[in-house]
């Protein structure tokens, strides 16, 4: 779940700390001169903020013809993910084929190849990511006007894309996709190392009020979410971090742009803070896609606060245990309570409410 973004040259002075598993200059050179068009030249090579699973460099070479630059998204040594680096990309270059705003995927190394770890490098896109400036800052206004309508068209097309391209992923291991659900989370909650009882309490309940299998699977993106868009003052520009997409139900994205960690304060607005869920609805069918029923969606936003839930514990667990020592991902583990929360309020809310 990395975040780029393109106006943090000066805070990337010295932050991240020097970064041991970084690839060399040397190796991104040599690989964009390989890909692309001719030598780059010297390049400078950053390590961006964010990006709890995935590690995100900016690069940029300065030229004859002025600035160039590129971003490597790359799998930390040691690491483990949801979907391989490899199928990433692939469902990268689908939604970038189908239409739908993401930075132009270039080309992929794998494993072992000159970046050490796997990784693919993508064209740069200029934009905001921290869903609280987007949210409050002035610079933002047309853009938070604009978002709603973009944001469901962007989905609209992510739900659209035909399975043909999209071989690549894993088969679904159940034939309703909202009971895989409840079995991925059942599975990661044993690699935890703690326990999560109201986690496993919802879930229980989850699995004895799932609703029926939708009439259409479709690609999920998986984490669809503010904080996972690059946002200019016009309005939306590319939609990032596909490592959780899969094969599933349309209304998991809808519910997890609503869940209250992504309003960032804005709670009066379901859907990231920006809108209601009912006006982003009416957008999403005027993108052609039909919206889902108000207890599907429920449904799925109580899964998504256990997701959540899991993935914050999982995050600090890799901290803990040495796996991969980082300040953020155990910053992240404190919010593991907080979705806990989140999940017992909306299974006592009214039916229908989020």
């Amino acid at each position: 779940m990395a975040i780029l973004r393109s106006d943090r040259s000066s805070e990337l002075e010295g932050y991240p700390p020097a970064d041991p598993d970084a690839p060399s200059p040397e190796a991104v050179r040599d690989l964009i001169a390989g890909e692309a068009e001719g030598d780059p030249g010297p390049l400078a090579l950053r390590r961006m903020g964010g990006g709890a699973s995935r590690q995100v460099y900016l690069i940029e070479a300065l030229s004859g013809v002025g600035m160039r630059r590129w971003v490597l998204r790359r799998v930390p040594p040691g690491a483990g993910s949801f979907l391989a680096l490899q199928t990433e990309y692939a469902v990268l270059e689908q939604a970038s084929a189908a239409g739908v705003p993401v930075p132009a995927p270039l080309f992929f190394e794998p494993e072992g190849g000159r970046l050490g770890s796997a990784g693919f490098v993508m064209g740069y896109v200029e934009g905001e990511s921290i869903g609280t400036r987007i949210l409050r800052r002035r610079h933002y206004h047309e853009a938070r006007r604009r978002l709603p309508d973009e944001l469901a068209e962007a989905l609209a097309q992510i739900h659209s894309i035909p399975f043909t391209g999209l071989s690549v992923l894993p088969r679904p291991s159940n034939p309703d996709p909202a009971i895989e659900a409840c079995e991925l989370w059942e599975s990661v909650i044993d690699q935890v190392g703690e326990p999560l009882p109201a986690v496993e309490a919802a879930l229980r309940r989850l699995r004895a009020t799932a609703p029926p299998p939708p009439q259409r699977r479709c690609l999920v993106h998986g984490d669809f979410r503010l904080g996972n868009f690059l946002i200019a003052p016009t309005g939306l520009r590319a939609v990032l971090d596909w490592e959780l997409a899969h094969i599933g139900d349309p209304a998991e994205d809808i519910a997890w742009l609503s869940i209250r960690a992504w309003r960032f304060g804005e709670v009066q607005n379901a859907i990231g803070g920006l809108t209601s869920l009912e006006a982003f609805l009416h957008e999403y069918a005027a993108a052609g896609r039909e919206p889902p029923d108000s207890e599907r969606l429920r449904w799925w936003a109580v899964l998504g606060n256990v997701k959540w839930a899991v993935i914050c514990a999982m995050q600090a667990h890799d901290h803990l245990t040495g796996r991969r020592r980082s300040l953020e991902l155990a910053s992240l583990g404190r919010r593991a309570a907080e979705a806990e929360s989140e999940a017992l309020r909306l299974l006592a809310e009214p039916r229908g409410r989020l």
